[in-house]
């Protein structure tokens, strides 16, 4: 009888494990561990952590994308011994992580700072935000309905924000780095205010200015989110709000 019991708890898990996969289930919790890499050389530095999220194929994107900069970073100098610049290159790494829709999606953000010389270290924050149903990455293609009509608007938003943190003294270097490009906008989160867009060292500003962090709350940027998207995120389709986008 325990046998036959078990040979029907077997079936049972065979005939509904892909039904639950397809219905969409979420996995928990987000953040499993994290990952942490330290290592000293005589020439370098390596400091980094990162997390282990519950869905093996974000984990795959994240460790892939990684181990990519700690094997350019290495393969930079890989000769360094002080004898020309008498500081290690060092490479930290440290994460964030958001969730957004009862935890339907997490976002990651990675604060990556490589000091290979020169007067300061340089910085480069990545992100992604993952669908936790299956460990997918979410674009800004699958977010909006059209990038033609979308990046326009969020760029209006993100220059009249920039422009009141900022100040019109560097209008130009605003305009340059919010143009309506893709490749401008391709760092996001998303948590449970808004979409939030981080523009790293020199894109808007000055490095003396920092990081600078945009967040355009659901409220004004639905219209332009996919139907799934708004389904997802559990959001009401508003009427237009274009009296948000700025004359600018």
């Amino acid at each position: 009888m325990h046998a036959i019991r078990t040979f029907s708890i077997a079936i049972m898990l065979i005939l509904f494990t892909p039904a639950l996969i397809m219905a969409g289930t979420k996995c928990t919790p987000l953040v499993l561990s994290e990952i942490h890499v330290a290592e000293e050389t005589a020439g370098f530095i390596v400091d980094t952590r990162y997390p282990v999220l519950c869905a093996e194929a974000a984990n795959r994107t994240i460790r892939d994308w990684v181990g990519h900069r700690l094997f350019d970073f290495k393969k930079f100098d890989p000769d360094h011994d002080l004898s020309e610049f008498p500081h290690k290159y060092e490479m930290t790494m440290n994460y964030s992580v958001w969730a957004a829709a009862s935890e339907r999606f997490a976002s990651i953000k990675l604060d990556v700072e490589v000091y290979s010389g020169g007067a300061h270290p340089n910085h480069w924050p990545m992100t992604w935000v993952f669908d936790m149903t299956n460990g997918t990455t979410i674009t800004l293609e699958e977010l909006f309905t059209d990038m033609n009509t979308a990046l326009p608007a969020v760029s209006s938003m993100c220059r009249a924000v920039l422009l009141r943190t900022l100040g019109p003294e560097i209008k130009d270097m605003i305009f340059s780095g919010t143009k309506s490009l893709e490749e401008n906008f391709s760092r996001f989160i998303l948590n449970d205010q808004g979409i939030v867009f981080i523009f790293p060292h020199y894109q808007v500003a000055p490095y003396s200015s920092g990081e600078q962090v945009v967040t355009i709350p659901y409220a004004h940027i639905t219209e332009y989110f996919t139907p799934e998207i708004n389904q997802k995120l559990g959001l009401a389709l508003p009427p237009p709000t274009k009296d948000i986008v700025p004359d600018i």
